[in-house]
Parts: C-alpha cells; structure tokens; sequence
C-alpha cells in the first residue's frame, strides 16, 4: 500500500515563509501601535497643549500648585478603580503628593472639580484623546484612496452606540426615557474605524436620541470601497440607496416591517417567512435577490439562516427586559425570531454567505469597548449630585476607556496570533499590576511591556475546545479566507 503526504514539500515550504512574513510584520505592528501611543501621551496630554486647553475653557488653575496635566493624569488615576465610581478625594490628594509633589487639601480638589470649566476643559481633553490623528488618517485614505492587499474592502466602519444612566441632577442635559428608566441618561454614539482602530467620531447627547437619527451621520465619513456595519437601530432606506449610489458596501439586519418583492416591478410584496417555508429552509442557508421599500426599490441581496431554540429564547428575553413586561411577544413575531435575515449589497461574486454572517460579528468589536467601559470602568457608576463633577467624570472615564483599548491592543499584539489575551483580565491586570501609572504620569511604557511578557500566559482567554469534525469545517470553509482578511486587518493597525 502506497502513503502520500498530505502536503508536498513545496506546500511546507510557503507556509514557512509565510509564517515568517506574518511574525515581521507582527514586529513591526507592535513598534508602530507602541510609538502611536507614545505620540498619544506626548501630543495629547503634554504639559503645552494641555495648558492650552485650560487657557481656552478659562480653566484657570493656582500658580505652583495643581497643574493641567497633573489634574488630568490624577482624574484617570482615580478612575482607574475596579470597585467604585472613582477613588476618594483623599486617595487622589495622595496621587498628587506621591506622583508630582503637589500638597493639596480634599476640599480644594473638590472645588475644582465642581465647576463648570473644569467640565468643559476634561470633556475637549477627552475628545481629542478618542479622536487623535483620526482626521490624518482619514485625509491619508482619501488622498491616496489605500486598498488592502486583500482588495475586498478599504475600511471597515461600524456604528453603535450605549446608553448609560445618570443622576438625576443631569436630565435638562441628558434627558433619560423616563418611566421605569433613568430620568436622566447619556447616548455615546461612536463611529469606529476597525482597520486603522481609531474612532472617527464620538457623540455623547440626550438618552432618549433614537439610533436611526444618527444614521445619516455616517455618510460624513464613509467613501467608495468601505463596508458599514450597523446594527438594526440604525436602519433607513434612503441612506442604504445612498450607499449604493455611492459604491459604499453595507450589511445591515433586517427589519420586520420592511416591504420585500421578488422582482422591481411587482405591486404585491411577499411575506418573506411564508416565503421560505416554502422553499422548505430548515439547515439550508438563505441567499436570495429581492427588492425592498414601497416608495423607492432597493435591489439587495438577502441573506440569512435559521436559528437554534436557544437564540430564539435569549430574543424572547431580550423583548421582555426591553419593554419592561412578562408578557410574550405576538405569534408573528416569535416566528420572526426564528431566523437571522440580513441585506447587503456585496455579491455572490465577491463574498459567499458565510463569510457574511461571519464578517458581520466583526461588530462585536465595539460591543466589546462599551462593555469593557461599563463593566470594568464602571462608567455608568456615579454619586453625588454636582452636575460639573459628574460630567469631569464621565468624559475621564470615556478617555481612559480608549486608552486602556489601545493598550489592550498593543498586549494582544505582543502576544502574537496564537494566544488571544482576555479583555476582562487584561484591565484587571493593567490597573494593579500593570504599570499603568508609569503609563500616565511619565509616558512610559516600558514597565508595562515588561511586566505582561512576564504575565501573559496568565491573562489568556479561555477558548471552547472545538471537536475535530468543527475544525475540519472550518478549515475547509470560506470562512478561512476572512480568517486571514480580519488577520491581516489586526496586523495594519495603526499603519
């Protein structure tokens, strides 16, 4: 009996160079995310442009005392706490002895933080954090118009936003929904760029703003040869007909209430579920062209899948806490919930079905950065009742939200591609043993490096072991080939 090698020596060989090429250019990542960093510290919150900053908003601050760096460094050192909204006065008066020699009293401190330009001067500090050479970037891509080697798409930009509940004290600012909600609550709205991983913009306004009037916000930034992925909030008609128009890619959930034709010219729409029970989906996978709106036709391609009993349950939850009720949603709607219906304007030729629904978890990114802030970060966290120090606050800890996700990023970076480092743990890790005042108070990064090349093995994700008939799915698939896109996109952060 003759034996054949699964791969020939040719085989072995390119995939030897390839995992070379794959680690220089891992190097090279972590040295440009480590200096654009560094620039972060050193632009952003350096002693000049700082003092600029509070020279604008009128923040004026005693002579041979508090500082504006020393006041911003001492806000993310306090804010940095696992376990409550911010450290005590007292505690932050020591940060300010230990870190800068600054001998201050509690209630000094307190009198700062209360007024109004000290609201004014953190929340422009916070933004031009969020948003440091975001607008470089951006004119960069436009003027030179970069594509991946990949050539599927230049960017990758989701939308999403998070509601976070606030005092009472801020409802003529941030007006809340009211009833059983907060009276009082803030939408961050954030429009994140996944392939050089800056946020393009970050809007805080009043909670009760519904999603799909910021949809149109979007359009601002995206550009011929992007992708757009949003969540069903974001939903409208006229921006997908824009997009197409515009040779901008998009993937969008579907909504339920939205009218579908099989053909332009048809007077009658369908019901879509009717629809696929009789083209008897069950584990068959649905990729269909349809059009849809009454007024204006879209033509799109709809994509989906039918969903386990699990899924349909976790919806069902979902409706009731949304709403507030025990009551089960109508028989329509539970049949509704039974699939995952999506639209897109990308072909068949350009990408299989597969590969769509996994690209579209690629939103999970942002989801992540929200829980990440109000989990860990305890961003929608707040006592007191002075308005100006709630909103010092929550600008901080928008800011330190961002700089803990850019050093996230480096820590996955150095760990490489086959270890995938845990979010949760790594923000435990960077508050207590981290080096994270070095971080801030020097713009050091050294200790930190050192500290998780030391650590790393202990901050690992704990992955589900998958059986060996999943894996040979999965390296058979399409979905290998956005396997290696969203590799390639993790390694040109911050090209």
């Amino acid at each position: 009996m003759i034996s054949f090698p699964l791969k020939s020596r040719q085989q072995i060989r390119q995939e030897s160079r390839k995992e070379v090429k794959l680690s220089k250019q891992l190097e090279k990542a972590e040295a440009r995310s480590a200096i654009k960093i560094k620039q972060l510290l050193r632009e952003v919150l350096s002693d000049n442009v700082l003092n600029e900053i509070a020279v604008k908003n009128r923040f004026h601050l005693r002579a041979r005392k508090l500082t504006a760096f020393s006041m911003i460094a001492v806000l993310l050192l306090g804010c940095y706490n696992g376990t409550e909204d911010v450290s005590s006065l007292e505690t932050m008066c020591c940060y300010l002895s230990k870190w800068f020699n600054i001998h201050m009293r509690p209630q000094s401190l307190q009198e700062q933080l209360n007024s109004k330009e000290c609201a004014d001067f953190v929340k422009e500090v916070s933004i031009r954090v969020m948003m440091h050479e975001g607008n470089k970037v951006i004119a960069k891509l436009f003027r030179q118009k970069k594509k991946f080697k990949s050539n599927i798409f230049q960017r990758i930009l989701l939308q999403d936003s998070s509601v976070i509940s606030l005092p009472e004290t801020l409802s003529r600012i941030f007006r809340g929904c009211g009833g059983a909600a907060s009276k009082a609550a803030v939408k961050c709205d954030i429009i994140f760029d996944q392939t050089s991983h800056l946020i393009l913009r970050c809007k805080c306004l009043s909670g009760r703003i519904p999603d799909v009037s910021l949809s149109e916000d979007i359009l601002s930034f995206a550009e011929e040869g992007d992708l757009v992925i949003r969540d069903l909030g974001y939903f409208n008609l006229s921006h997908f007909t824009i997009m197409k128009m515009k040779k901008i890619k998009f993937i969008s959930r579907l909504r339920s209430d939205v009218s579908i034709y099989l053909n332009e010219n048809d007077e009658k729409g369908i019901d879509i579920i009717e629809h696929l029970e009789k083209l008897r989906v069950n584990a068959k996978k649905i990729d269909l062209d349809v059009y849809i709106g009454k007024k204006e036709r879209i033509h799109v391609r709809l994509i989906g899948i039918k969903v386990p009993e699990e899924v349909i349950k976790t919806r069902i939850q979902q409706y009731k806490k949304a709403r507030g009720i025990s009551k089960n949603p109508s028989e329509d709607l539970l049949i509704w919930y039974g699939y995952t219906l999506m639209i897109t304007n990308i072909t068949q030729e350009q990408m299989s079905l597969d590969s769509i629904l996994k690209m579209y978890r690629v939103r999970w990114q942002i989801e992540l950065f929200f829980k990440n802030m109000k989990s860990q970060l305890k961003v929608d966290n707040f006592t007191g009742r002075n308005k100006n120090r709630i909103l010092c606050l929550l600008y901080i800890k928008l800011a330190l939200t961002w700089i803990s996700t850019l050093l996230y990023v480096l820590g996955q970076m150095l760990a490489g591609k086959e270890c995938i480092v845990s979010s949760f743990k790594f923000t435990k890790w960077l508050h207590n043993l981290g080096g994270w005042q070095n971080v801030i108070t020097k713009g050091d990064l050294t200790e930190l490096i050192k500290d998780f090349k030391r650590d790393q093995h202990l901050l690992r994700k704990q992955v589900k072991k998958k059986n060996k008939q999943e894996n040979l799915n999965e390296k058979n698939g399409l979905e290998h080939v956005i396997d290696n896109f969203l590799t390639k996109i993790n390694i040109q952060m911050y090209a």
